[in-house]
């Protein structure tokens, strides 16, 4: 069963707005997956609600704590810069113009020496984001299968 994103009542319209800023709970626990381990301002949280004990995902503000085990949700910024800097991959999402008055977006994703991917035509600028980070997560779990 997948577990459904909440928000905690304190803050509850402030967290809402800025959830956008933040990468997905799935990206998010893919990137702590891959060595990601930077400081964030959120991170997700199993909570369990009420006496049935159903658990759901909040994004939460971080409380540092050596004994919890937190899955940060590093903000999109972030997530990007991570891949660059540990990982030699750069990645850009563009406009492109194909077809006179239509918005698209693709994304390209490259290493130091060569072109790794581009991607299909997106309709919306933040699909096309979401879209070239799980490329990105792609080839690092590619690359690092091929090492092991």
């Amino acid at each position: 069963m997948e577990k459904q994103i909440g928000y905690s009542s304190i803050n509850q319209n402030k967290t809402k707005k800025m959830s956008k800023e933040f990468v997905s709970y799935d990206i998010a626990l893919a990137m702590k997956e891959l060595g990601f381990d930077k400081k964030c301002f959120k991170s997700y949280q199993i909570v369990k609600a009420g006496l049935g004990g159903q658990e759901y995902i909040e994004l939460m503000d971080v409380a540092y704590d050596d004994f919890i085990d937190l899955c940060h949700a590093p903000l999109y910024q972030q997530a990007f810069r991570w891949f660059r800097e540990k990982y030699k991959l750069f990645s850009e999402v563009n406009l492109t113009t194909k077809q006179e008055n239509v918005e698209s977006f693709e994304f390209f994703v490259l290493n130091v020496n060569e072109p790794l991917f581009e991607s299909d035509d997106y309709t919306v600028y933040e699909e096309a984001e979401l879209a070239c980070l799980r490329k990105l997560i792609e080839i690092v779990e590619i690359k690092l299968n091929e090492d092991a």
